[in-house]
């Protein structure tokens, strides 16, 4: 049997995210506080933020939290 760490991930702060972004794609910047682009779908997210180069992209769910996506 292998021994396993578990790690406490703290979560992040969320803050920069509102009601009106529950199930749309969204853009953060890398530490999560600022806003890059929001859009219906992740194509039109990835369009807006592609000036950036790192960014972080989820799907905001209503009541729930997020979802993260690997772009």
């Amino acid at each position: 049997m292998r021994n396993v760490i578990e790690k406490v991930v703290a979560s992040r702060d969320l803050s920069v995210l509102k009601d009106e972004h529950a199930n749309k794609w969204v853009a953060l910047s890398p530490d999560y506080k600022i806003l890059l682009a929001v859009g219906e779908n992740l194509s039109a997210v990835l369009e807006k933020a592609k000036s950036t180069d790192k960014k972080v992209v989820i799907k905001v769910l209503p009541n729930l939290g997020y979802a993260p996506a690997v772009v």
